[in-house]
């Protein structure tokens, strides 16, 4: 059984030293070999290179108030319990969204999907919080989170249009570290300064305000920048006649996907890391640091800015060492991660003299695991998809994933109504069997070679 694990340890640490050689060893590491490859990654078309950088307008303030959003809800009235089943039950407003959002791409062609489901969504999201008095502005949030998910399949799209397997993989690890930029810059603790210094409440109002308004740029620059993308379909007669044939293309082109060597394996393993990142990342995890663990909630930014270094060494020192062959060969260390930060959670809430440091070397491994994820189980995941299929199965993909989330209602009774410990012990059982399918993924992949 451990056989698997030491294999994969094995492997991750030998293309890891060589990250550490060029990395640490050497002070100019960047204009090296090693700076050669990094730097190339960053080299992307146009449209790609818009759909990831201007996307910063949307990470900045995303690094500044997202760790507080989960209390920042319950403060606004939601319990424990009510947070995670109404995030679970708006994946159904999601499944509508990846149904038409897919559909619309097709028709529209990708960019302006994107900029009208973002106005929309985002907008939407941005300003419920910042208007919010009450629980149902929290509601109303969550609802327009949930609608983010119309235009996933227009932005997965736009990042893997036209270019090679190889270089789909450097464009999801950029987004990665452009995602995670802002976050090492410090901004998270700009959040716990302003929380700090306004107070809880008016800190938040005042953070998604901000938050609009950038969002209301980025989406204009887009609007303006993006170059127009194909258009796959013919507008249809009726709303009638366009679901009924979204519907009917979605299970025809998933059909022809989940055929593929790997592709069911694949599928399954990316919805148990979804409910976790859903369930746990998204919903309970800062309420479990500040409520279980006692630590402060303005050191919530602290957790976030300590996990987003981690990430970024994996992206800066092991990625660029990656072959795709290599990538095959460790599928299923970001579920060793993984497993490794909820066992030290476990631990720390047996009682221990400093919660916040249990809290940062947990974050910083799943923050490992997901860097790996992000970047090597994702683009795998799309490298399964032809071009013109891409944004029907990546809707259809989503849509079965969204309606697996509202299992997320028992991952809520389980931390509101049992213990928090339950639910970390059943994302435990689920990082166990992701890492078992992603064996199989790895045996089946290299099997095709």
């Amino acid at each position: 059984m451990f056989r698997p694990v030491q294999t994969i340890l094995s492997n991750v640490y030998d293309a890891t030293e060589q990250g550490y050689e060029t990395f640490l060893k050497r002070p100019l590491f960047l204009l090296g070999s090693h700076g050669k490859k990094v730097g190339s990654m960053f080299w992307m078309p146009r449209r790609q290179a818009i759909a990831v950088y201007v996307g910063l307008l949307w990470v900045v303030p995303i690094a500044v108030a997202s760790q507080f959003e989960s209390l920042y809800m319950v403060r606004l009235g939601l319990s424990d319990t009510e947070l995670g089943v109404y995030r679970a039950w708006m994946n159904l407003v999601g499944l509508l969204g990846y149904f038409i959002g897919g559909y619309v791409a097709d028709i529209w062609g990708r960019h302006r999907a994107i900029v009208l489901f973002d106005s929309f969504s985002w907008g939407g999201y941005c300003l419920s919080l910042a208007l919010a008095s009450g629980k149902w502005w929290a509601v109303a949030a969550l609802f327009f989170t949930a609608m983010v998910s119309a235009s996933v399949p227009a932005y997965f799209g736009l990042l893997s249009e036209s270019i090679s397997d190889s270089k789909r993989t450097s464009v999801f690890s950029v987004l990665q570290i452009v995602n995670q930029a802002p976050f090492a810059l410090f901004l998270p603790l700009l959040g716990g300064l302003w929380v700090a210094n306004r107070g809880f409440l008016a800190a938040n109002h005042e953070m998604y305000s901000l938050f609009a308004g950038m969002v209301a740029l980025g989406i204009l620059l887009r609007w303006r920048m993006l170059p127009k993308s194909g258009v796959y379909e013919k507008a249809p007669r009726s709303w009638f006649q366009a679901l009924w044939g979204a519907f009917r293309q979605y299970r025809e082109a998933l059909g022809k996907f989940l055929k593929r060597p790997a592709a069911k394996e694949l599928l399954a393993s990316k919805f148990l890391d979804e409910w976790i990142i859903a369930t746990w990342s998204l919903t309970y995890a800062s309420l479990f640091y500040v409520e279980r663990l006692g630590v402060r909630d303005s050191n919530l930014s602290v957790i976030q800015l300590g996990s987003t270094y981690v990430g970024i060494l994996v992206l800066f020192v092991l990625i660029p060492n990656l072959t795709r062959r290599f990538m095959i060969r460790i599928l299923g260390a970001d579920q060793i991660l993984g497993l490794a930060a909820l066992g030290v959670l476990l631990l720390a809430g047996k009682g221990g003299e400093n919660p916040l440091l249990a809290c940062l070397f947990s974050a910083g491994l799943a923050a490992g695991g997901n860097a790996l994820y992000n970047s090597i189980n994702v683009s795998m995941w799309m490298n399964q998809m032809q071009e013109k299929e891409r944004a029907k199965v990546v809707a259809a993909s989503y849509a079965l994933i969204r309606v697996g989330l509202t299992s997320m209602t028992l991952g809520a009774i389980l931390y509101g109504k049992i213990s928090p410990e339950a639910l970390l012990w059943a994302m435990i059982a689920m990082r166990i069997a992701g890492f078992f399918l992603l064996r199989r993924v790895s045996k089946l992949l290299s099997e095709r070679r």
